[in-house]
């Protein structure tokens, strides 16, 4: 399993290096204080624009994670029913928001799943299950990985924050610096 470091690189996002001393920095890369500021401040930015990238994504797959567990929920309720020899069962399903009916399940040694992409399959009840295990448990370890990157992606965040204020301080000094020497 990579590590959030090696999955951040592989998708294009470095991890940020603390800027210590700025003029090592700025000596190092070859770069004026107003490019090294811009750059840093640019790089600020990605992090943003990939923060809020991978919150949404992480909005968008746990959005299906309450309907595999009501649907989970459904097949439990189906076996249990059918465990104590029940062939069919009354059921209450929403047809309209606020609006329901009522229909008797003949058969309940199967359900249908809908797996998207206009594709449903019926699957029997134990099978079923399976999936839609498999699929919360996917679901559960994909967010368990952006929460991961969302850290990691918080952290060079707060990095380059402080790398910001490392070089408008340096800016600063070397402000008063021309001051001092010029009032002389």
């Amino acid at each position: 399993m990579a590590s959030v470091d090696e999955r951040m690189e592989k998708k294009g996002v470095p991890k940020a290096a603390v800027i210590e001393n700025v003029e090592e920095f700025l000596n190092a890369n070859k770069l004026a204080l107003n490019e090294a500021q811009k750059k840093v401040e640019e790089n600020f930015r990605k992090y943003k624009y990939i923060e809020a990238s991978v919150s949404a994504q992480q909005e968008k797959i746990l959005l299906n994670l309450p309907d595999y567990k009501n649907s989970l929920n459904i097949i439990k309720a189906l076996s249990d029913e059918k465990d104590k020899g029940k062939e069919s069962i009354d059921v209450s399903y929403k047809l309209a928001e606020n609006i329901y009916s009522k229909a008797v399940v003949d058969n309940i040694d199967e359900v249908c799943l809908w797996l998207g992409a206009s594709v449903m399959v019926a699957y029997d009840l134990e099978e079923a299950k399976q999936v839609l295990e498999k699929n919360i448990a996917d679901i559960e370890k994909w967010n368990n990985d952006l929460n991961e990157e969302l850290d990691f992606i918080k952290d060079q965040i707060t990095t380059t924050e402080v790398n910001i204020a490392h070089i408008y301080n340096y800016g600063v000094l070397q402000k008063q610096k021309e001051g001092a020497s010029s009032s002389k």
